[in-house]
């Protein structure tokens, strides 16, 4: 037998942000067999299970339809709320293991709510992007809609590379329909997992920054909270616009995402800044737990 456990994470309200299935239980799973459950379900899907090391809290696998990954943010903080809900903890300080190695969580409870924040990885950022008229080509609209003086477009890692996208304002960021078939074979050449545009002028009031996430190839066209996406443009933001949102070394930024699917999100990211380096980044928010369910795992395949 498994647990499944349903959560939608970041999300502004209960049933909105990034739907994340949650199985424990399947420890005899192979990969091959993880894989097909997660295509079953149709979006990411994280698999906890027991650690390796007796230090750690638990261990997660990802995989979204098509592939497995090696983290995602979003699974984390659904997790990690489970676990604490599980556990009737309201607050934790721990490491959860993941094919990247250790990570670092906390969770402490704010405003009546259980607040999880993931530790990423100082910034990678790319020598090799693409073009502007090909990023144009490919969002399907004119090369005068980006807002360079933000900063570059340009691929930044701080656990799986995105491409991040400055565009001059709202409208044009919501009204995005892509052409997939060259925004994916861009990410390919450019060794990105993904678009990431993104405008300082969001309509949703909530946020400082607002952006959409077009995934390469993973299953489905676009993602309503993306973690990994949200603190690399934290870290862009505070490399190439350091004025804003600063506080003693600190660059914190609320984003907002999944707004043009009808499934708002918030993440908070922020990065820390120590001789002219981002030495740290961080990402985070609230998850809700919508069900649980015990089931066959063989019903799962």
């Amino acid at each position: 037998m498994a647990t499944v456990v349903q959560t939608n994470v970041f999300g502004m309200t209960a049933d909105s942000g990034n739907p994340c299935p949650l199985v424990l239980g399947g420890e005899s799973l192979t990969s091959e067999q993880m894989q097909q459950i997660a295509a079953r379900f149709g979006v990411e899907t994280a698999f906890i299970l027991s650690p390796d090391r007796p230090t750690s809290l638990f261990k997660l696998r990802y995989f979204v339809p098509n592939q497995e990954m090696s983290m995602c943010v979003h699974a984390t903080v659904g997790a990690v709320s489970y676990w604490c809900m599980s556990q009737q903890r309201n607050q934790i300080q721990g490491t959860i293991e993941t094919s990247l190695g250790e990570v670092k969580v906390r969770a402490q409870e704010k405003y009546g709510r259980l607040q999880v924040t993931v530790n990423q990885f100082p910034p990678v950022f790319s020598e090799k992007n693409p073009g502007i008229a090909e990023v144009a080509q490919a969002l399907k609209i004119s090369e005068e809609a980006f807002d360079l003086s933000v900063g570059p477009i340009q691929s930044v890692s701080t656990a799986r590379p995105k491409l991040m996208i400055p565009l001059r304002n709202g409208n044009t960021l919501q009204r995005l329909e892509p052409d997939f078939a060259l925004l994916w074979e861009l990410c390919d050449r450019f060794g990105t997992t993904g678009f990431y545009p993104f405008t300082l002028r969001p309509q949703s009031t909530p946020c400082d920054v607002e952006a959409r996430q077009f995934p390469n190839q993973v299953g489905y066209n676009e993602d309503p909270a993306t973690g990994v996406a949200a603190c690399a443009l934290g870290a862009y933001l505070a490399f190439y616009s350091p004025s804003r949102h600063q506080q003693n070394g600190r660059y914190a930024y609320t984003v907002g995402q999944g707004f043009a699917m009808g499934r708002p999100s918030l993440l908070e990211t922020a990065g820390i800044v120590s001789r002219n380096r981002i030495t740290q980044t961080y990402v985070g928010g609230t998850a809700t737990i919508s069900q649980m369910k015990e089931v066959a795992l063989q019903s799962l395949l």
